[in-house]
């Protein structure tokens, strides 16, 4: 006696129902799972149909106006600086990363405001090892 696989045919519903879950921010393999398809699957259709977290998030970036400004208040107030790029003072760069960083977590990036926040740490061991005069030059 053969045993054959039988193949899971799930409707436009069903997949509706998994878009929404996966775009939610619900992880793959937990859709999966609660749908029963295939995550193969549902990674195929998402990346082929556009669905991806990576594409909504910037279809909903265009959809921010214009005139909101930079969300990431430490850039923002580090271009707005009218001090020539050099002489920030470190205390500043250390406030600025910081602020930089608490952004980038709450955008859910954390790797990156990892990075950030040991540049931060590491600027501020610099700062108070070496006299703010070192840090100045021009």
């Amino acid at each position: 006696m053969e045993h054959h696989r039988l193949r899971k045919y799930r409707g436009p519903e069903t997949w509706a129902r998994v878009r929404a879950a996966y775009i939610a921010g619900e992880s793959g393999p937990a859709v999966a799972r609660r749908f029963d398809v295939g995550l193969s699957n549902l990674r195929r259709r998402a990346l082929e149909e556009g669905w991806t977290r990576i594409r909504i998030a910037g279809q909903l970036d265009r959809q921010l106006p214009r005139d909101a400004g930079d969300p990431r208040p430490g850039l923002q107030a580090l271009l707005a600086s009218d001090a020539p790029m050099g002489t920030m003072e470190p205390a500043e760069a250390v406030r600025l990363a910081t602020l930089h960083a608490a952004w980038l977590v709450s955008e859910r990036r954390p790797t990156e405001a990892m990075a950030l926040v040991k540049v931060a740490v590491a600027l501020r061991q610099l700062e108070l090892r070496m006299p703010l005069e070192t840090f100045a030059r021009r």
